[in-house]
C-alpha cells in the first residue's frame, strides 16, 4: 500500500524534494569546475548568452614557428553578468574561437594566466558548431589551462572549433599570448585574467612597511624616514 502525506507532513515533504532538486541543479551546475592538476571533459552550456560583453579581440592571425605546419586565427571575448558563470555576476567568461586554414589539424589550444582563480569549463555548439576538445586540463600551479584535441581529428583545415568557455571569479583581465599547439606551436595575443606582476607586489609591500615605519616614527617622535 502507497504512502500518503497529508496536511504539513505533506508540505514538508514537497519542501524536501525542492530542496533535494536544488541541490542536484546546483551539483550539475559545477560539474565542470576544473581544479589545479585536473582534468575534465567539457560540458554543454549556455554561457554567454545574456552575459554583458566587455571586449572584443576580433580575429587574431597565427601561424606555426616552422612556417609550414598551420595557420588560423583565435577570437578571445571576455564578459561578465553572465548567467552560466557559477561564480556570480561580478565572475569574468571567456570565450575562445579557433579556425584553421591548414594544413596541418589543430590539436590544443593552451589558455594562461588563472593562478589562484576558480575555473568552470564549457562547449556552446548551439552557438557556435564546431569541433569539440576530448579534454580540458589544468596545470597543476593552476595557471594554465589546456584544451586539448589529442585522439580526434582536431580542428580540422578549412575547419573550426566550437565555442570554448571559460567561467572564472576573475575581476579584471589582461592581454596575454596563448598558444596553439600541433607538433609545431604558434603564440597568439589574447585575453585572460589580470594577475598582479611579483615585482609589483613587492613594491607593493615595500610600500606597505615603509608607510608602518613612517607612522611609528611620528608616534614615536622621531626622525620621519621611510624604510
Amino acid at each position: 500500500m502507497g504512502l500518503r502525506f497529508t496536511g504539513k507532513l505533506s508540505r514538508s515533504f514537497s519542501a524536501l524534494l525542492v530542496c533535494a532538486g536544488a541541490m542536484v541543479l546546483s551539483s550539475n551546475a559545477m560539474a565542470t569546475l576544473l581544479a589545479p592538476g585536473a582534468t575534465v571533459a567539457p560540458s554543454p552550456t549556455a554561457s554567454p548568452t545574456g552575459a554583458a560583453l566587455i571586449v572584443d579581440s576580433g580575429l587574431k592571425p597565427f601561424a606555426s614557428v616552422d612556417g609550414t605546419s598551420f595557420s588560423g586565427t583565435l577570437r578571445t571575448r571576455v564578459y561578465n553578468n553572465d548567467p552560466g558563470n557559477p561564480f556570480g555576476a561580478t565572475g569574468l567568461t571567456f570565450t575562445f574561437l579557433l579556425t584553421n586554414n591548414g594544413p596541418d589539424a589543430l590539436e590544443r589550444l593552451v589558455t594562461i594566466n588563472y593562478t589562484g582563480l576558480l575555473t568552470d569549463v564549457g562547449i556552446n555548439q548551439a552557438a557556435v558548431a564546431g569541433a569539440a576538445p576530448v579534454a580540458v586540463d589544468r596545470s597543476l600551479a593552476g595557471k594554465v589551462v589546456g584544451w586539448d584535441y589529442t585522439g580526434s581529428p582536431g580542428v580540422t583545415p578549412g575547419g573550426n572549433s566550437t565555442l570554448l568557455v571559460l567561467h572564472t571569479n576573475a575581476l579584471l583581465f589582461a592581454t596575454v599570448n596563448n598558444s596553439i599547439i600541433n607538433g609545431s606551436v604558434a603564440s597568439v595575443s589574447s585575453f585572460g585574467p589580470a594577475v598582479p606582476e611579483p615585482a609589483t607586489l613587492g613594491l607593493a609591500g615595500i610600500a606597505f612597511l615603509g608607510l608602518v615605519a613612517r607612522r611609528r616614527s611620528n608616534k614615536w617622535g622621531s626622525t620621519d624616514y621611510l624604510i
